[in-house]
C-alpha cells in the first residue's frame, strides 16, 4: 500500500489522495531514522507526517527536553523564549492552570512565585512522578484520571509546543473542553509551517523536527477545532522564537544540528524573531460551551 493510500487527516479524517509536502525528512536534531514524508491534506489543507506509526514513543528516547537543564540554561531560555509561553504574572491569584505536555517542568516553575493552584500533565508515568517530587506540584499521567479530577474546573490550559506532537488533534481538543470551566481559557503555541522560516529552509528548518513533529495546524484548522468542541478563538498571533532560525543554521552549514554552532546563531535568531516573528504562532482559545460537538 502507498503513503498517499495510507493518509489520514488528523483534522478531518480525510482518506483522499493529499499532496505531497516534503520527501525524505531527515531527523536533523537528532540525526537518527526514520526519513518520513509530511502530505497537505486536499480536504482541510493540514500539513501531517504520513504514515503516523502507532507507537511514537522511540522518537524520544534520546530527546534530551524532558532532562533537567542547568541554572544558565534556564536563565537564557527565560531571558529570550518567554515571549512564547503564557504570560502567569497577568493570572489572577488562585487561579486553577494545568501545564498539558510540561517537559522538564520549567514554565511550571516558573509560576511557583504567582499563587497559583499549579498542576501538570505529562504521559510518561515515571517522569511525572519525578517532576511531582522536584517541584512539589501535582503531576498527571493518566489523562482519564486528570479528567475525573479536574473536569470543568481549570481557568487556564496551557500546551507550549505540544500540539505539533499530537496523533490525535480531536482527542486533545476534547480533553481541554473537558478540563476548563465555562469562559476559561485554552493557550498553546505550536510552528508555523506556513511562515518565512520554514520557506526558506525547507527540510533542515528546526520546526520541522521529524518525525517528532506530526502536524502543524494553521489558523483555519484551529478554527474548526475550536468550534467543533465548544471554544472560540480569541486571538492568534506571531511570537518572538530564535530557535527557528539559530536551530536551522548548525544544519545547513553542516548538516545536522550542534549546540556550539547553535549558539553562535542565537544572537542572529533573537534579531531575525523580534524583527520578523513569524516561526511560531501562538492561539488563545475560549471555552464557550458545557459540551461540543464531539464532547
Amino acid at each position: 500500500m502507498s503513503t498517499e493510500n495510507q493518509f489520514n487527516c488528523l483534522n478531518c479524517g480525510s482518506r483522499k489522495g493529499p499532496k505531497l509536502f516534503l520527501e525524505s525528512c531527515t531527523d536533523y536534531y537528532l540525526r537518527t531514522p526514520p526519513k518520513v514524508d509530511y502530505f497537505t491534506c486536499c480536504e482541510c489543507g493540514l500539513v501531517q507526517l504520513s504514515p503516523i506509526p502507532e507507537d511514537v514513543s522511540a522518537f524520544y528516547e534520546a530527546y534530551p527536553v524532558h532532562t533537567n537543564k542547568s541554572k544558565l540554561h534556564n536563565w537564557l531560555r527565560k531571558l529570550v523564549m518567554a515571549p512564547a509561553y503564557l504570560d502567569c504574572r497577568l493570572l489572577k491569584r488562585g487561579a486553577f492552570l494545568l501545564d498539558y505536555g510540561c517537559g522538564d517542568g520549567w514554565f511550571l516553575e516558573s509560576c511557583k512565585a504567582q499563587s497559583l493552584c499549579l498542576l501538570g500533565f505529562e504521559p510518561s508515568a515515571e517522569l511525572a512522578e519525578n517532576l511531582s517530587r522536584r517541584l512539589t506540584i501535582p503531576i498527571y499521567s493518566d489523562s482519564e484520571r486528570l479528567i475525573a479530577d479536574f473536569h470543568g474546573r481549570l481557568d487556564f490550559l496551557t500546551m507550549h509546543f505540544v500540539m505539533e506532537h499530537l496523533t490525535d488533534l480531536a482527542g486533545a481538543f476534547r480533553h481541554v473542553q473537558a478540563l476548563l470551566k465555562p469562559g476559561g481559557t485554552f493557550f498553546f503555541t505550536v510552528p508555523n509551517i506556513d511562515s518565512w522560516e520554514a520557506k526558506l529552509f525547507g527540510r533542515k528548518w528546526h520546526g520541522l523536527d521529524p518525525p517528532r513533529h506530526i502536524s502543524f495546524p494553521n489558523k483555519h484548522i484551529v478554527e474548526g477545532l475550536a468550534t467543533r468542541h465548544g471554544m472560540e478563538v480569541v486571538r492568534v498571533g506571531s511570537v518572538p522564537f530564535p530557535n527557528g532560525v539559530a536551530g536551522s543554521i548548525p544544519s545547513v552549514v553542516i548538516g545536522h544540528f550542534n549546540p556550539f554552532l547553535y549558539g553562535l546563531a542565537l544572537p542572529c535568531g533573537i534579531v531575525a524573531s523580534r524583527l520578523a516573528p513569524s516561526g511560531v504562532c501562538s492561539y488563545c482559545l475560549r471555552k464557550t460551551s458545557p459540551g461540543g460537538a464531539n464532547a
